[in-house]
């Protein structure tokens, strides 16, 4: 086997997966150079060279990957914050390390604001209605709330977004974070004192998430997937970073189907060769888009766009991926990469975190979780559980919660129904104190999504 040489660059909560996935190689013996915030469990007794950078500052990394430069084969990022502020720049310039990422100039978590303006350029149709307030254009706060309050009487109802990325935090939807007009506007007032604001119209639909990969040249989609972004069963609670997700065994999720599927793997196609424009651009390398949908009665819409993989959606492309990951990855860094092969399973992650995570109540940390129970399942039946820890870190021989997600339990199998049975023991075998939401990919939640679109549909004929 080839000897390769992989620096990991971790906020600790995708990362592992990641790993997993490279050291599943049949081809490549895997060697990793792992710099990340703190000690995750999984990635240490992984790592040939573990680093721990708290902050993960560019200036430390880019030392930390020129130190074993000739040993790194690429690099490979769990963090939008990384890929926002220049990443793979930075390493590349000053380490000689190449990445598996896009540039900076392709970064579209940076704005949100910038994302609705690129849409309007090379995809209109994607677009709800929109308007930034910028504080630096109102200079008079009162000017700004007024125009958002004439705004807002347009449209039947908003969604408020900061312009810098929040992960889900400090996002307001009309009819679950506000429900009055005072309401609202207090809480626009909040979002604009901290900067730039974008203000949507509300899209009603379901959502599903749609993830490509490019080598600059060839755009290849990966199956559909859909998260659960509140923290409560039956989409109640507070927005977070995400409580667990799926994919169906099939290219497209249930509620969706073939044609929505085809509609918008075209719809993207067409896009991104606008956004590329003639020939090959090196910087739309890597996993080019993460786009959140919402489908409609009348087609799709994208809420918003990532240039990253998505933190739990991610998992579920790659534990159903057939290729080879390290190969896949090679043949993105050298302008080969013409399609990816995931096979015809599903995947469910029901994600495991600490009792006051999404309540608004504080969360210090710090409480011990034992995995040791669901680690056995994984080493008894490998093809139908995986465990990661995700926001976990290792203090004096025990395994210590932080205040975000704790573990990732995922489920595979021949369908959703098994997959999502799966995914629950191993989550109920976590030994601690934490909770999760029931409801991921179960068939009343399906249910009820298709019958809310089927209804959306009729409805403009």
């Amino acid at each position: 086997m080839d000897r390769v040489g992989i620096l990991v660059v971790s906020k600790c909560l995708s990362s592992p997966p990641i790993v997993d996935a490279f050291s599943r190689s049949q081809k490549h013996r895997c060697d990793f150079y792992v710099v990340e915030k703190q000690a995750n469990p999984f990635n240490l007794a992984r790592a040939k060279v573990h680093a721990i950078v708290p902050d993960l500052n560019l200036r430390d990394i880019a030392r930390f990957a020129k130190r074993h430069s000739t040993s790194i084969d690429f690099g490979f990022a769990d963090t939008e914050d990384f890929v926002v502020q220049g990443g793979r720049d930075v390493l590349e310039e000053e380490a000689g390390v190449k990445v598996v990422s896009v540039t900076k100039e392709y970064a579209l978590e940076g704005s949100k604001a910038g994302q609705r303006l690129l849409f309007e350029r090379i995809c209109p149709a994607f677009n709800p209605r929109f308007k930034v307030f910028d504080p630096a254009e109102y200079g008079d706060v009162e000017r700004a709330v007024s125009d958002f309050r004439r705004w807002a009487g347009e449209v039947r109802s908003v969604v408020i977004k900061p312009d810098a990325p929040a992960r889900g935090a400090g996002v307001g939807v009309g009819g679950n974070d506000f429900r009055t007009e005072d309401e609202m506007t207090s809480f626009f007032r909040g979002v604009y004192s901290k900067g730039k604001v974008l203000v949507e119209e509300k899209v009603e639909g379901e959502e599903s998430s749609f993830q490509a990969f490019s080598d600059g040249k060839h755009f290849v989609p990966a199956p559909m997937t859909r998260d659960y972004k509140r923290a409560f069963d039956e989409d109640k609670g507070r927005l977070t970073g995400g409580m667990g997700s799926f994919r169906d065994d099939r290219s497209y999720l249930p509620f969706v189907g073939s044609s929505e599927w085809e509609a918008v793997v075209r719809a993207e196609d067409s896009a991104f060769r606008k956004w590329k424009g003639k020939g090959s651009k090196p910087g739309l390398r890597g996993i080019v888009l993460y786009d959140a949908l919402m489908h409609t009665g009348k087609g799709f819409k994208v809420l918003e766009r990532n240039s990253r993989g998505g933190n739990t959606e991610f998992v579920n492309l790659l534990t159903t991926l057939e290729d080879d990951f390290v190969d896949v990855c090679f043949r993105i860094l050298d302008g080969s990469l013409k399609g990816m092969r995931f096979r015809r399973e599903a995947s469910v992650v029901t994600c495991a975190v600490p009792l006051a995570y999404g309540t608004g109540d504080k969360n210090p940390g710090g409480q011990e979780i034992d995995i040791a129970k669901a680690n056995r399942l994984v080493k008894e039946h490998p093809d139908e559980y995986r465990v990661y820890p995700m926001d976990l870190r290792l203090d004096g021989g025990r395994t210590m919660s932080g205040t975000s997600r704790s573990v990732a339990a995922v489920g595979l199998g021949e369908a959703v129904g098994q997959a999502r049975e799966r995914s629950l023991e191993v989550v109920k075998s976590i030994v601690g104190p934490v909770r999760w939401r029931e409801d991921i990919a179960s068939r009343k939640d399906l249910d009820k999504r298709a019958t809310h679109l089927n209804s959306l549909r009729l409805e403009v004929g």
